[in-house]
């Protein structure tokens, strides 16, 4: 009789993994019960306009938001293909971002990306960072109106560096972690093999995510 031992790296990277989908699965239920409950907030709100006209427009405005929400969880779904493009698919994501999550906020999302194309899987992990990033930075960069999120991704030799900043409230130095958006990027990179930093700016926040280009 055979038994095989799975090595203990295996066993760390498959529970790292687990503990991402979870936290993934538990972030998004809570984000949905949100982003539902903001919904029927705006359609009570669009229901009190004075004319015809301006709660048309209100309802227009929510149905763009929803539409560019519903984008941006098929942009997330696990890839069939072996490969993804990383300057179409940030692209994609950033434009429905900036519809969904910024735009009342009248703050700008900006993406310069080079054509790089990597394995599916860790492509599809970089997306699901950058979502959360920028999740994160709608709901707790910006306390004024008005500001600037840029995503940055090149090729350097055989890695992929990607920064994602913003010019908002910056976090505090003492609870860098503490949120469920960052643990769930914590753990994505992780298990990805993706180097993750954030880096203290005098303006908001600034995260650094390094991969190579081929998975090892």
């Amino acid at each position: 009789m055979h038994i095989h031992v799975a090595p203990a790296e295996a066993m760390d990277a498959h529970k790292a993994a687990a503990y991402a989908h979870q936290l993934l699965l538990a972030e998004y239920i809570h984000r949905s019960a949100n982003d539902f409950a903001v919904a029927c907030a705006e359609v009570t709100v669009a229901g009190r306009q004075p004319t015809l006209a301006s709660t048309r427009d209100r309802l227009e405005t929510l149905t763009d938001r929803l539409y560019s929400l519903a984008s941006i969880q098929r942009l997330l779904q696990p890839p069939r293909a072996d490969a993804v493009d990383l300057a179409n698919q940030l692209g994609d994501l950033c434009h429905h971002h900036a519809q969904a999550r910024f735009a009342e906020q009248g703050v700008f999302v900006q993406l310069r990306a080079n054509d790089i194309e990597v394995d599916a899987e860790r492509g599809w992990a970089l997306l699901m960072i950058v979502s959360e990033l920028l999740t994160n930075a709608a709901r707790h960069a910006y306390v004024q109106p008005g500001g600037l999120v840029k995503v940055d991704i090149v090729r350097r030799g055989d890695e992929v560096i990607c920064l994602v900043s913003d010019d908002g409230i910056g976090m505090p130095q003492a609870k860098p972690v503490g949120r469920a958006g960052t643990a769930i990027v914590a753990e994505l990179a992780r298990g990805a093999g993706i180097e993750f930093n954030s880096h203290p700016c005098q303006v908001g926040t600034t995260v650094e995510l390094r991969m190579p280009i081929y998975a090892r």
